[in-house]
């Protein structure tokens, strides 16, 4: 399915099989000189042929694409960047070289991968038998997951924050957003008031942000909180999402953003049931958006995806000092400092 959503600028919706995302919105800019695709879809044949029929009936084919451009590297913008190399040959490849270095890294640690998420995950608290579970569940099992991550991992043209991508009359700049993922990219064109914002703002779903093995010692939850700032600033009067639907009123979306973050940080410091406590412990406890009755019945991968984002959360509040950490057994404990429950702002 695909729609001119301003001259020159069509949004195809490819389809994403077994995610409950549904569909990535991919965006192409065509012009006489150049035709640049922005995020791709997930490794599947069916992803493969929708995008396809996209750019077909905006009368493009495989072989027009100049360039690919990934706002980050998760599967589902990245997947498909294997089967274009393959049908377009000598494409350009442009992401950010944050993003660039976690793909070397996922696809470089291959064969220690999942022992090291099984490692993390028992480290923030995970039972055995979970954590064996949790890594098990992890999509990364697929090899047609890890492929798009082992060609961006050598060869890709870097995005820096401010760079100008012009596309006929459209002179896009990259804006570095870092949070969701931590090279996150979105292009803004000033003149036109467009925002392509990749996940970094949906209309509706809260975008994750997740402290992972791979990205220790980086404060995502912050870095996502000064994103949105740096957003807010700009004049906007349409967003273009990489899921949902294109929307406007973008300041009114941060501040629903900003206020579940904080709910959320005053949901971790207010809802204990000990002096001290685990990730995992702390994630079980928290209200989550999903159609479950108790943790118990979340699935493996929700519960691998609810735990990153409560150490991201953790993390936060233990660099306000509102919160402790401590290693006891190789297990990291937290405990908070009673003054933080009186906040009400974080």
């Amino acid at each position: 399915m695909i729609k001119q959503v301003f001259s020159g600028i069509f949004q195809i919706k490819v389809p994403l099989p077994h995610s409950p995302l549904i569909h990535l919105n991919s965006y192409l800019l065509r012009s006489e000189e150049k035709n640049i695709l922005i995020d791709t879809g997930l490794n599947f044949s069916q992803s493969f042929q929708s995008l396809r029929r996209g750019l077909s009936e905006a009368s493009i084919e495989l072989e027009d694409l100049t360039e690919v451009i990934l706002t980050h590297f998760h599967v589902d913008h990245v997947g498909l960047i294997p089967r274009l190399i393959e049908a377009s040959g000598n494409i350009k490849i442009s992401i950010h070289p944050i993003e660039a270095e976690l793909c070397r890294i996922l696809s470089s640690t291959y064969k220690d991968l999942f022992a090291k998420i099984e490692t993390f995950l028992k480290s923030n608290g995970t039972p055995s038998s979970i954590a064996l579970k949790l890594t098990e569940s992890h999509p990364l099992h697929e090899p047609k997951i890890i492929r798009p991550y082992q060609e961006l991992a050598v060869a890709t043209h870097p995005l820096e924050d401010g760079q100008v991508i012009s596309v006929g009359d459209y002179h896009f700049q990259i804006v570095c957003t870092p949070g969701h993922s931590p090279g996150h990219i979105c292009l803004y064109e000033p003149s036109f008031k467009i925002l392509i914002s990749g996940d970094h703002l949906l209309p509706s779903i809260t975008p994750h942000v997740a402290l992972w093995w791979f990205t220790k010692n980086m404060n995502p939850l912050a870095d996502y909180l000064n994103s949105l700032k740096k957003i807010e600033k700009l004049d906007i009067e349409v967003v273009l999402p990489a899921h949902e639907e294109t929307f406007i009123n973008h300041c009114e979306r941060i501040k629903q953003l900003q206020d579940h973050h904080n709910q959320r940080l005053m949901e971790i410091l207010t809802r204990s049931n000990s002096r001290r406590f685990t990730a995992y412990m702390k994630a079980s406890q928290v209200h989550w958006n999903i159609n479950y009755k108790s943790w118990n019945m979340f699935p493996p991968f929700q519960k691998y995806l609810a735990l990153g984002e409560t150490i991201a959360h953790l993390y936060f509040l233990e660099k306000k000092q509102l919160i402790k950490r401590t290693m006891v057994d190789q297990v990291l404990y937290y405990s908070i400092n009673e003054k933080a429950k009186k906040r009400k702002k974080y």
